[in-house]
């Protein structure tokens, strides 16, 4: 429905939020209620006989039934919860402009249209026109949206009072959703696809009803289908943690983000540090939508896939961007912000990859950084996951490119799934770990695959990078063993034959403590630039992703109070190591930091440019 201005006055949409708080209520009631007599019986250690396992039975039945309920509950609270703040959002927009056109003297029609006596403001009143029209149609599309999802769960409500009612196959015979989702996780990826296609789309729904742990994260499922049930699973991890005698309040926190609607990258600029713009005292805004997962668990560090972005017709890249050292869920804000921001400049989804666990040390033999046993793991998730990508590219907007970006221990997954046949567009490694961790080289099927590298001066990931693969032997010492991240085609990517390296260059704007136009070097060069979206290391990230121009390497000398990085020391594993001990000896000695106010002593100017294809 598209409302008047008059009409718009008199909304009270508190009820839309208080049937949403009410519906999560009564799900969480039921939740409660249902797990606590599945373990009364469970505890009923003593009972035997034919009547205990009729009663079993009859309770398991109940309790999927009671979370097969709790799912459309939770939906209905979701949706109404949406609606209520994109409704209030526009509302609040839309009057909001009709009041600063009437304190300047326009006029504005019951309808939104706006005129002036003075034809010289003609120009104005049709902006203002406009601001109003483009807040009406927001009011339509979202009232269109959910009005329409809202009837649909409370259809499915209805039909649940007796228990799941059957689907419909392909071929014509109905089963039990339940059935059909074990009957999913037997089959292959390809052989889901083809099933799933076969049904409605009231079946797929029924399906994310009755089994939302395995549909959000089973390959084959289609992406929409995975995060339908995927914002189930987050809200029953939310439910579940707070319940809990001891929460986790990160986690809490963190799950409540993944909820909340961000804006929507497509043109809205540079989103900034925080990972979703919603909350108490945000400016109204019409272009909010709903974060969207393909992959989610609480196992582990907890572990996910978010897409960021729409897979669409005409999309110029798809990005895949898989951080490094020390990411985990609780703590994956600043990596969803740099991925809502590639998606933002390259105009195509991107998926933030974190289907795994990744390393928390730095430092660590056995469970850190050093270690390959995260990048041997994740490695073929990652190679599965791309086929399921290209089906989705394939389907929706055939012959886009897919990238994959890997950063710091992320380069070197990447580089590992290529080891085992990832297929890929383009592959760019950013301060980058290594090349991979499996004895061979690059095993890409496409044979047209464009590889690219970056590393800033002094980033400490160069000493790795440098180091020999086979190990070293020192006197007195003896040997050391060899660049666990280190591919037969060597372990550095910047020296890869083939691959392409691009210039870091410069910060574009200042924060934390850089300066706009100052080069990107040190420590901070490693992972700063994801942090800066106008540096020449993110766009450069852009250009590979949706193709365009980049920016070329060009080496540069650079020194600092205390170190002085030249020409050649750039790759030379002796050298890199000797300016990285120097500095830590200044910093340990003196207090200070040896990579702050660098200078360009060669070649300042930018590197050369170059086109993407």
């Amino acid at each position: 429905m598209r409302p008047t201005l008059p009409q718009l006055d008199g909304w009270n949409l508190d009820g839309l939020q208080r049937a949403a708080t009410a519906a999560r209520a009564n799900a969480d009631i039921l939740s409660t209620s249902v797990d606590d007599c599945s373990r009364a019986a469970s505890a009923a250690g003593d009972w035997h006989g034919a009547t205990k396992d009729a009663a079993t039975r009859r309770i398991d039945e109940e309790v999927d039934h009671g979370y097969e309920v709790r799912t459309v509950l939770l939906r209905i609270a979701d949706d109404a919860a949406d609606a209520w703040q994109g409704l209030q959002h526009a509302r609040t927009y839309v009057l909001d402009q009709r009041g600063v056109a009437l304190a300047r003297g326009f006029l504005v029609e019951p309808d939104g249209r706006v005129s002036h006596p003075d034809p010289a403001k003609e120009g104005d009143a049709g902006v203002f026109q406009l601001n109003l029209f483009g807040g009406l149609d927001e009011i339509e599309r979202i009232d269109g949206q959910f009005g329409t999802r809202l009837r649909e769960s409370l259809a499915d409500l209805g039909a649940l009072r007796d228990g799941q009612p059957d689907i419909a196959l392909a071929d014509g015979t109905l089963a039990d959703p339940d059935a059909v989702a074990l009957r999913l996780a037997a089959l292959s990826a390809d052989e889901r696809a083809t099933f799933l296609a076969g049904l409605s789309p009231e079946a797929r729904r029924q399906l994310v009803i009755a089994a939302p742990e395995q549909l959000g994260n089973l390959n084959g499922v289609p992406f929409a289908l995975r995060i339908e049930a995927n914002e189930i699973n987050i809200r029953n991890a939310l439910t579940a943690e707070k319940r809990k005698p001891e929460r986790d309040e990160a986690r809490i926190r963190q799950l409540e983000a993944m909820l909340s609607p961000i804006p929507n990258p497509e043109g809205a600029g540079v989103l900034g540090t925080t990972p979703a713009a919603t909350g108490a005292g945000a400016t109204p805004r019409l272009d909010l939508v709903d974060r969207q997962f393909v992959m989610f668990s609480t196992e582990g560090n907890g572990r996910m896939i978010e897409m960021v972005g729409a897979m669409r017709s005409g999309a110029p890249g798809v990005g895949v961007y898989v951080p490094g050292t020390s990411t985990n869920l609780n703590g994956s804000g600043s990596n969803h912000v740099a991925a809502w921001n590639l998606a933002d400049q390259t105009g195509g989804p991107v998926f933030l990859y974190m289907e795994g666990d990744f390393p928390q040390s730095l430092t660590s033999l056995s469970d850190g950084a050093p270690s390959p046993r995260f990048a041997a793991e994740m490695a073929p998730r990652l190679v599965d996951f791309g086929r399921e990508i290209d089906r989705e590219v394939s389907a929706q907007t055939p012959g886009t490119p897919v990238s994959y970006v890997g950063h710091s221990y992320g380069g070197s997954i990447v580089g590992s799934a290529e080891q085992l046949g990832l297929r890929a567009d383009r592959v760019l490694h950013a301060s980058s770990a290594g090349t991979g961790v499996f004895e061979g080289g690059w095993n890409n099927p496409n044979p047209e695959v464009r590889r690219y590298s970056m590393t800033a001066p002094g980033d400490l990931i160069g000493v790795v990078q440098s180091y020999p693969d086979e190990g070293l032997r020192l006197p007195g010492i003896g040997g050391l063993p060899g660049n666990p991240h280190a591919a037969d085609v060597g372990g550095d990517p910047d020296e890869v034959p083939g691959v392409t390296r691009l210039d870091t260059g410069f910060y574009g704007r200042d924060f934390d403590g850089h300066e706009r136009g100052e080069v990107v070097f040190g420590p901070d060069g490693h992972g700063k630039y994801w942090d800066d979206p106008s540096s020449t290391a993110f766009q450069n990230i852009v250009g590979v992703i949706r193709g365009g121009e980049v920016t070329g390497y060009v080496e540069r000398g650079i020194e600092t109070d205390w170190i002085d990085i030249g020409l050649g020391d750039n790759g030379d594993g002796v050298k890199e190591g000797f300016d990285a001990g120097k500095a830590a000896t200044a910093g340990q000695l003196f207090g200070v930091d040896p990579y702050a106010n660098p200078r360009i002593t060669d070649n300042p100017g930018p590197g050369p440019k170059l086109d993407v294809a």
